[in-house]
């Protein structure tokens, strides 16, 4: 009977002791790790977000840049580091294509999906300048040569797009990468390469300026912030792309500490500057929990695996 008590006593202990960490997490600086540059759609929803976490909720977190290999060198930093919830990955569907070209020795099991914090549907950009006004000029202009078409990885979710919309249209393209989306538009209003794959967040700017033309959507239906632009299904084809965009956390962190960054990411989500700027970059509210996340990366990993095999990497 004292065994028992002894035992009860413990447990309790023991669960006491793990409710007062959790309450107290975070109580160190919090890294969070992004495999893009400055600049682009990944960053500026990063540091969005962001901004409630730090500003509202007084949580103290670093938005750290980490290009490289493919997102590579990022994935192994938070990888070395510990499973303790104070370094989280920034998550796009380089995740997938990364590991699948073997880059990184990390698997997804290595990983634990926390939160998806947008769905970024793809779009077909050209100069304004350009003699390609319409899907139908490019694919033309496409099977009469070659054309330049900038990306930012090989086997990235760009190139996957842009292989699928060749194999289906019968254009011709060469690879162009770049080191960051800002560069492949800075290349495309240079004249440098013919035509590119980006997210509206990426160049609203630049096509408001009127100095880039969205010929197509790669989405379901047309999009608020482009109502003139037809989808690519719309035109015959059915080609559907978008970067979605989360938060991962290294295998083996405590489910309890998972969950608070659930909810810190959840709550930030909800805040009237990100709702704003979703509203800005043609995004509309797309947020998934931690089993939906995993869920809809498992489906999205055989889509891209196959892709890659396609490309040759």
């Amino acid at each position: 009977m004292k065994k028992i008590m002894i035992l009860s006593l413990l447990v309790i202990f023991l669960l006491t002791v793990s409710s007062l960490g959790l309450a107290a997490y975070p109580e160190d600086e919090i890294e969070w790790i992004l495999w893009s540059s400055p600049g682009g759609g990944s960053d500026t929803t990063a540091r969005t977000v962001g901004i409630p976490i730090r500003k509202d909720m007084e949580i103290p977190l670093v938005i750290k840049n980490m290009p490289g290999g493919s997102g590579a060198r990022a994935m192994s930093y938070v990888q070395d580091a510990k499973a303790d919830g104070y370094t989280w990955l920034f998550v796009t569907n380089t995740l997938i294509t990364t590991t699948e070209r073997g880059l990184v020795d990390s698997t997804f099991e290595d990983w634990i999906p926390v939160f998806m914090l947008n769905h970024d549907p793809q779009t077909i950009v050209v100069n304004e300048k350009s003699d390609i006004k319409t899907l139908e000029d490019l694919i033309e202009v496409g099977k009469s040569r070659t054309l330049k078409w900038g990306l930012t990885h090989l086997g990235g979710n760009d190139h996957i797009a842009i292989n699928t919309f060749a194999k289906k249209t019968g254009v011709k393209y060469d690879p162009i990468v770049f080191e960051s989306g800002a560069e492949v538009m800075v290349a495309a209003l240079s004249g440098v390469i013919d035509v590119f794959i980006s997210n509206p967040s990426e160049i609203m700017g630049q096509v408001d300026a009127n100095n880039l033309n969205v010929i197509a959507t790669l989405s379901d239906k047309r999009l608020g912030i482009l109502p003139d632009t037809p989808t690519a299904l719309e035109e015959g084809y059915d080609i559907q792309f978008g970067t979605w965009r989360g938060v991962a956390v290294k295998k083996g962190t405590d489910p309890a500490v998972v969950s608070k960054i659930e909810s810190i990411l959840a709550e930030a989500t909800q805040a009237e500057i990100y709702q704003e700027f979703l509203k800005d970059n043609g995004m509309e509210y797309n947020v998934k929990n931690a089993k939906e996340f995993k869920t809809f990366i498992e489906k999205q990993w055989s889509v891209f695996a196959e892709g890659i095999e396609d490309v040759g990497l």
